[in-house]
């Protein structure tokens, strides 16, 4: 249904602009013949065409005032879309940055000791939460491509999260300590914490480029 009326909105958009051509040629047309009778000095014939004139000039009106009312709704369109976009990248951006602090936090719990495992499982779930939150489809309408790539490509990491998290939970007992898994070159931590957290970092990045793309456009109009 939207898609009639958009094809609507467009042709009747094209039929003023072809409107006002027409009747613009028809204005350049009376003058001219105007300036030769003055100039021929055939005035009652010049009195002869204000008929014609008048009538065209008030087409002429309407059709430009018509025009005005179609750019005007095109203005507040494109304004609710850029506020839309404004509101959805404001929102994507803390739910990174928040995803960030908690995957940054949950690294954190496996090189310190002290940590319960009931900790590890809260944090976990609460990861999958903000991750699933990145997945809602309102927001993709907004989005370029390289966002949803890098957004598609996290899955794996925010899987490895919640199956290490339930895999602690089943080993261990709420009172137990989170033994603290070493760090080194030739073995990073599982799961990749370091990528996840630069992807996230990438995110940010160019939902902020999304951001400022928007401001430079509203200030060239």
């Amino acid at each position: 249904m939207i898609e009639s009326f958009i094809s609507d909105y467009r042709r009747s958009d094209r039929d003023i602009d072809a409107l006002t051509y027409v009747v613009i040629v028809f204005l350049v047309l009376i003058i001219g013949r105007a300036v030769l009778l003055i100039y021929e000095r055939q005035y009652s014939a010049f009195w002869q065409l204000l008929p014609y004139f008048v009538p065209l000039l008030s087409v002429l009106v309407v059709v430009r005032v018509a025009n005005r009312l179609l750019l005007n709704g095109n203005i507040i369109r494109e304004d609710d879309r850029r506020q839309e976009i404004v509101r959805a990248t404001h929102h994507l951006i803390a739910i990174a940055g928040d995803l960030k602090a908690r995957v940054g936090y949950l690294k954190a719990m496996f090189i310190k000791e002290g940590y319960p495992s009931i900790a590890l499982v809260q944090i976990a779930k609460s990861i999958e939460g903000r991750y699933e939150t990145l997945l809602q489809r309102d927001a993709y309408k907004y989005l370029p491509g390289s966002c949803v790539d890098i957004i598609t490509c996290m899955s794996g990491d925010i899987f490895g999260i919640v199956v290490l998290a339930e895999g602690v939970r089943q080993a261990n007992s709420e009172k137990l300590a989170l033994t603290p898994i070493p760090v080194s070159w030739d073995s990073p931590l599982p799961p990749r914490f370091d990528e996840l957290m630069k992807d996230l970092q990438q995110l940010i990045d160019q939902l902020f480029e999304v951001r400022r793309s928007i401001e430079v456009k509203k200030g060239v109009s």
